[in-house]
C-alpha cells in the first residue's frame, strides 16, 4: 500500500493471509514467467489482467482450439434415403434383368437383313452392366454422405434417373444395330 494515499501499490504483490481457521497459512509460492498475474496498471474496476514481458497474456484456455462440433443426425433424411436406396436397387436389378431381353432385337436379322452385331452386343453390355455400375456408385456415395451427416436423399433419386438413362441408352444402341427398327 502506498502510505500517502492508502491504495494498493500495483507493482507490489498482495500480502499472503496471516492466519485462518487452520492456523497460520503457508506463504503462497510466487509465480514467474510470462503468465504471472499482476495488477493492471491504472485499472479502477478491480479486474485482473496478466501481463508478461511483452504485453497482456491471454489465458491458456482462450487460445486452445475447440474440437469441431458434430453435425446433428437428420432422421427424416436418413429414413428417406434408405427407402430411396431400396427403390434404386430394385430399379437397378430390374433394368439389368430386362437387358437380357434385348437379345431378341436380332430376331429379324439373317433373312436378307444385315445387322450390326457388334453395335447390338455393345448396347446389350451397356444396358446390362451400366445400371449395376451406376447403382453401386450411387449407393457408395449415399453411404459416404450419410456418414458425413449431410443431406443425402437426392443421391438415390439421381441414381434412379441415371440407371434408367443408362438402360435406355444401351437399349437404343442395341436397336440402332438393326436396320429398319423404329428406334430413333
Amino acid at each position: 500500500m502506498s502510505e500517502a494515499s492508502g491504495t494498493p501499490d500495483p507493482m507490489r504483490p498482495p500480502a499472503p493471509p496471516v492466519g485462518g481457521a487452520d492456523g497460520p497459512a503457508a506463504p503462497a509460492a510466487p509465480t514467474y514467467g510470462p503468465a504471472a498475474p499482476m495488477a493492471t496498471p491504472g485499472a479502477q474496476d478491480g479486474s485482473q489482467t496478466s501481463y508478461g514481458p511483452y504485453g497482456p497474456v491471454e489465458p491458456a484456455y482462450a487460445s486452445a482450439a475447440a474440437p469441431p462440433a458434430k453435425r446433428p443426425l437428420i432422421m427424416w433424411d436418413l429414413i428417406l434415403t434408405i427407402v430411396l436406396l431400396v427403390v434404386m436397387i430394385g430399379v437397378t436389378l430390374l433394368a439389368s434383368f430386362l437387358s437380357f431381353f434385348l437379345a431378341f432385337a436380332g430376331d429379324s436379322c439373317g433373312s436378307g437383313i444385315t445387322c450390326d452385331y457388334d453395335r447390338m452386343g455393345t448396347g446389350m453390355i451397356i444396358a446390362m452392366i451400366g445400371p449395376l455400375a451406376v447403382g453401386l456408385l450411387a449407393l457408395i456415395a449415399a453411404v459416404i454422405v450419410l456418414v458425413l451427416r449431410r443431406i443425402a436423399f437426392w443421391i438415390p433419386i439421381v441414381g434412379i434417373v441415371l440407371v434408367i438413362g443408362v438402360f435406355v441408352g444401351g437399349a437404343a444402341l442395341t436397336a440402332s444395330g438393326v436396320p429398319g427398327s423404329s428406334a430413333a
